[in-house]
């Protein structure tokens, strides 16, 4: 059986990563977040915030030219990657050279959030996965796309990690979500063992498993009021701010985001019900959460 710890405030704190005082942008990392369509815009910005709030010295948005104007209102401190867009909305695959040329000049790479399932997307996401020599984080619908290919995994020479949830694992899977629910543990490690990937299951008690299958680190903090769309982009975005800081180890760097994704909901807790807070409350928050578990150590 694997190996299995629950986060505590101390593993966490002892997981977050000492800021080089000498350090400048380039010292934190360079990271592409490859985001968004027409019908889905915010998730590049909660992406975005959370990557910016966590770490990264210089954070790169690439996303259908389309939502420039939205968008460029919205965000200030990233960069801007605008990719042509197929006429309706989304990431043509024309795109698909340019994207892996810029991706593999970055540190990590995330790639999914709102980006949708048709087939120019498809065959960008399969070209990324299958071209870029980076850590890459593979969120939403970059894993809805990947369950029609996901045997490029196993061409892929770089970390990687998926964050799905128990939907988007059942679909990665072939199987229905309460398989998922059920078997979760089981599934996850097979799964992992058998693509060399990190995988992050999002729930009540967030998994996360590593490449070989053999660990897992349950996060339970957390409540209902991440239960809203949008805490996913958040999420993902924070575990790219936090990778190059972490050496880019996907495992760890996965349950660190989770611990703090769970925690700032909790703390805000003490000023807005469960019931109203929104995932761009929690980007404001993250800052609690990162003080928090500096003044513990």
């Amino acid at each position: 059986m694997p190996n299995k710890t629950i986060l505590s405030l101390a593993d966490a704190a002892a997981m977050l990563p000492v800021r080089n005082q000498n350090g400048h942008k380039g010292t934190f990392g360079r990271a592409m977040m490859i985001c968004g369509s027409k019908t889905m815009v915010g998730c590049c910005v909660l992406a975005c915030e959370g990557a910016l709030r966590s770490g990264i010295g210089i954070g790169i948005l690439a996303f259908p030219e389309c939502l420039y104007n939205t968008l460029t209102s919205r965000l200030t401190e990233n960069l801007f990657l605008p990719l042509a867009d197929n006429g309706d909305g989304f990431i043509g695959k024309e795109n698909t050279s340019y994207i892996i040329e810029k991706a593999n000049e970055c540190d990590v790479v995330l790639l999914g959030c709102g980006i949708g399932v048709n087939d120019d997307v498809k065959s960008v996401v399969k070209a990324v996965v299958e071209n870029v020599n980076k850590p890459l984080i593979i969120d939403a619908d970059g894993l809805n796309c990947l369950s029609f290919f996901k045997e490029s995994l196993l061409n892929r020479g770089a970390q990687t990690l998926l964050t799905p949830h128990p939907g988007e694992m059942a679909r990665l899977c072939g199987c229905d979500v309460q398989n998922v629910l059920q078997k979760s543990e089981l599934i996850l490690s097979d799964f992992c063992k058998t693509y060399n990937v990190n995988v992050l299951l999002k729930g009540h008690r967030t998994l996360i498993c590593n490449n070989d299958g053999s660990h897992f680190y349950v996060n339970e903090t957390g409540n209902t009021g991440l239960s809203k769309g949008g805490s996913g982009d958040l999420l993902s975005g924070i575990i790219t701010g936090l990778a190059p800081s972490m050496g880019c180890d996907l495992f760890k760097t996965a349950a660190l985001g989770a611990f703090i994704h769970g925690l700032t909901a909790d703390l805000m807790k003490n000023d807005f019900s469960e019931y109203v807070m929104l995932p761009s409350d929690c980007a404001k928050y993250i800052n609690k959460s990162f003080k928090f578990l500096e003044e513990y150590n």
